[in-house]
């Protein structure tokens, strides 16, 4: 782990001395080369990360809380996450690292190794109490952002299957609340760090439409003023000026540009760039046009709260940010296209004020002069790229930064219309199966659309049919340990246990396997008179999703299985005690 982020750390200062000697830089915003010092040095750590949240929504008009808060402290209006999705964006944010390093390319099939460092265990190690608080089941612990939370207050999802294809998630008010208790009943001699996830403004938009600024904007509207409230608390409280305030996203949202409605598939600004506000007690206030980026919050946090610096990290240090990285390169990418329909991933770089997007079709655009990006200039001018494309080079050479994905696959502008026709079927309830294998018989890498019709048919008795979608696509490059776990739940649906047991083995073996993928494994294992395995499979799946009670459950009935009665009574007990709703679990106790 070591020598990977050294490599990275490594490129970086390369890369960007590449940038300079070809006389590219960036322009730098009067003002003092760094922020006051902290008068919090050992204070409290607010981190809120909006889901979903355009940088251009940061305005008086549509967030006018969090504007007051950018006001009163540090703004930075050119922010970049790495990637356009949830779970690999906190990922860099937590850990500081970029997504090469990590490892975390996407939602639901990727977890953080317990090999990386997070925030969290960082600050937990110098005394501080930690507490996690997300709304969307896409962040659940068993992702691995858990690592060094005393509490981390998710939102598990025990559904086999979700009948609307959606992330459980809970609106902020419920987030809030509970953090706001979990500060409360903080020890008053120790400070706390405390990370608060809000998701209500990621489709689908069901806020009222009070404020009148359109769906999406009238949710982000409503979320600011909840934050707002949950800040008033913070205040009335005392605790407002011992507390360090961040506030950011974890990705954009497309709404149309590109003929992308929601993002993931491409790096284009209006999915990369974010909100970035910083802001403390005795640290003054700034509106900063220099570039920044998530993989610079775990730096600045150190700094701003006297901890020592890990140069290790790729990231700089905001408070010293301005003018001492002219022209530094940062790292963009887009997996999801790859990932869901086999098309080429996206990565990208942007430095000096231009942005080059790595693709079978390379783009090259001038963010100055074209903010939209709608004018390509690689084919114009394609020499003004090559300091952009040997950064990126760089930035790629940490081991873990290669995926399985072949560069000369589509570009992902061409499977857009197939992606939307999905997201589509999605929004209408996901149950439309001929539509979503009619998408698979067009493009058979498109695995998304297998599992998606997968689980209907499973849900609806059609198991075996599950089985034949989905073995179509054993073969395809990249299909990867997910579909592996829905196969195997379709062969334990179908009656067939032998043939889960071989391909769920196989897929335990990716050290990516899932929980479910464990507790499949389990079943299967149980289901062939192996009851000592199975106890191993499930415990092994409740270590990686300690808060599902499905999973617990079977770690439950392997104890009784396997001749430990008192062992299923404990560990009923215990689940019980940490989830009261779970009613099959009463029942059994």
């Amino acid at each position: 782990m070591g020598q990977a982020r050294t490599r990275v750390v490594w490129a970086v200062a390369i890369a960007a001395s590449v940038l300079l000697a070809a006389g590219w830089w960036i322009a730098r915003s009067a003002g003092p080369a760094a922020w006051p010092p902290s008068a919090v040095t050992s204070g409290n750590l607010l981190l809120v990360t909006f889901d979903t949240l355009r940088a251009d929504r940061l305005n008086d008009t549509t967030m006018p809380r969090v504007s007051a808060l950018a006001r009163a402290g540090h703004r930075f209006r050119t922010a970049y996450a790495h990637v356009p999705l949830t779970l690999p964006s906190h990922a860099s944010i937590l850990t500081g690292l970029l997504p090469p390093a990590h490892g975390v390319r996407g939602n639901g099939a990727f977890r953080l190794d317990d090999s990386h460092r997070t925030l969290a265990e960082r600050l937990q190690s110098a005394g501080y109490q930690t507490g996690a608080f997300v709304g969307a089941f896409v962040l659940d612990q068993r992702f691995g952002l858990a690592q060094g939370f005393d509490r981390y207050d998710g939102v598990d999802d025990d559904r086999d299957f979700a009948a609307d294809f959606g992330f459980a998630e809970r609106p902020a008010p419920a987030v809030l609340a509970g953090a706001s208790q979990w500060i409360r009943d903080t020890d008053p001699a120790r400070p706390w760090f405390a990370w608060v996830h809000l998701f209500d403004a990621h489709a689908p938009h069901d806020a009222s439409p009070a404020a009148g600024l359109g769906p999406y904007d009238d949710e982000v509207h409503l979320v600011d003023a909840r934050l707002g409230e949950f800040l008033d608390r913070l205040a009335a409280d005392g605790r407002a000026s011992r507390t360090v305030v961040i506030v950011t996203a974890d990705h954009g949202e497309s709404l149309g540009e590109h003929g992308e409605s929601t993002h993931g598939l491409f790096a284009y600004d209006a999915t990369m760039r974010v909100p970035l506000v910083v802001s403390g007690p005795g640290m003054g206030t700034g509106d900063h046009a220099e570039p920044a980026a998530h993989v610079d919050l775990v730096p600045t946090v150190l700094d701003v709260l006297g901890l020592p610096p890990d140069p290790m990290l790729p990231g700089r240090d905001l408070r010293t940010l301005p003018g001492s990285a002219p022209g530094r390169p940062i790292y963009l990418e887009a997996e999801e296209g790859w990932l869901a329909a086999g098309a080429a991933p996206v990565r990208a770089v942007v430095a000096g004020g231009m942005k080059f997007i790595d693709l079978p079709g390379p783009e090259l655009y001038d963010l100055g002069a074209d903010p939209g990006e709608t004018r390509n200039l690689f084919g114009g001018a394609p020499d003004r790229a090559r300091p952009l494309e040997t950064a990126l080079r760089l930035l790629l050479t940490a081991p873990a930064a290669s995926s399985a994905a072949p560069r000369d696959a589509d570009d992902p502008k061409r499977v857009l219309p197939l992606y939307e026709r999905f997201l589509s079927i999605l929004s209408a309830g996901g149950r439309d199966i001929e539509a979503l294998v009619s998408i698979a018989v067009a493009r058979p890498a498109f695995v998304a659309a297998r599992i998606t019709a997968s689980s209907v048919l499973i849900e609806t008795g059609r198991a075996r049919e599950a089985v034949r979608v989905l073995a179509d696509a054993a073969a395809v490059p990249g299909s990867g340990v997910v579909l592996a776990e829905r196969l195997g739940a379709a062969y334990l649906a179908a009656g067939e246990p032998a043939q889960a047991l071989a391909v769920l083995t196989k897929a335990v073996a990716d050290p990516q396997a899932s929980a479910d993928a464990w507790n499949g494994l389990g079943v299967a294992r149980a289901q062939t008179a192996h009851p000592l395995e199975a106890r191993a499979a499930f415990d092994e799946a409740a270590r990686l999703a300690p808060g599902s009670a499905r999973i617990r459950i079977n770690v439950a009935m392997a104890r009784l299985e396997s001749g430990d009665p008192s062992g299923a009574l404990a560990e009923l007990t215990r689940l019980t005690a940490d989830r009261p709703d779970a009613l099959d679990a009463w029942r059994l106790l």
